[in-house]
């Protein structure tokens, strides 16, 4: 794995990059939470209902539930803007170069209520430290890439943006990262190691 420091160029790409992901994180985080937060609330209105026989305003412990989802969000929201924009400010986000052996292929279509499909090539990675990656890549890539081979990737450290990929020296077309070990990521995205 090789390091290296951003440079003054760099910084306003990956703030603008880094900028546009927090605002989606802004649409899509409340949902994701709500789904995850679901079952915990569940648990205590039950709780509450069967055994503790407490008869709470259960549209008022839904609107705490909710007004608490919010608040991580703008928390998370606040910590991103903040402090990982003074941390890409300050050049403490490193530019990696990386190379990973391809453990799978996988591939996947999705089809929409309109009938039209979308395709998913996905390859699974494992670095120089055993560490667990995912990107989706293109379909020309996915073709051409054989399980067990090596490929080069260079993105930006914590923010996880992609720069550029190489497969037997030749240029990937585009590559995105996808969370393969969901606890390992959350765990990274709190501490940002």
């Amino acid at each position: 794995m090789h390091q290296q420091e951003i440079s003054e160029k760099e910084i306003p790409f990956v703030l603008n990059r880094f900028n546009r992901s927090l605002w989606w994180s802004l649409l899509v985080f409340p949902f994701i939470l709500i789904i995850i937060f679901l079952p915990l609330y569940l648990v205590i209105f039950f709780i509450n209902s069967f055994f503790l026989k407490q008869h709470f305003d259960h549209q008022e412990v839904f609107t705490y539930y909710f007004i608490a989802i919010l608040t991580l969000v703008v928390i998370n929201f606040l910590y991103g803007k903040i402090i990982i924009g003074n941390k890409i400010k300050k050049k403490e986000v490193y530019k990696i170069q990386e190379s990973f052996l391809v453990q799978k292929k996988d591939s996947y279509t999705y089809t929409s209520e309109t009938a039209s499909d979308s395709h998913y090539f996905k390859l699974y990675l494992s670095g120089e430290d055993h560490q667990q990656k995912g990107i989706y890549v293109s379909k020309e890539d996915y073709k051409r890439i054989k399980e067990g081979s090596s490929i080069s990737l260079t993105y930006f450290k914590i923010v996880d943006i992609p720069v550029e990929g190489f497969y037997e020296s030749e240029k990937m077309d585009s590559f995105r990262f996808f969370v393969v070990n969901r606890w390992e990521h959350i765990k990274r995205q709190l501490f940002f190691c």
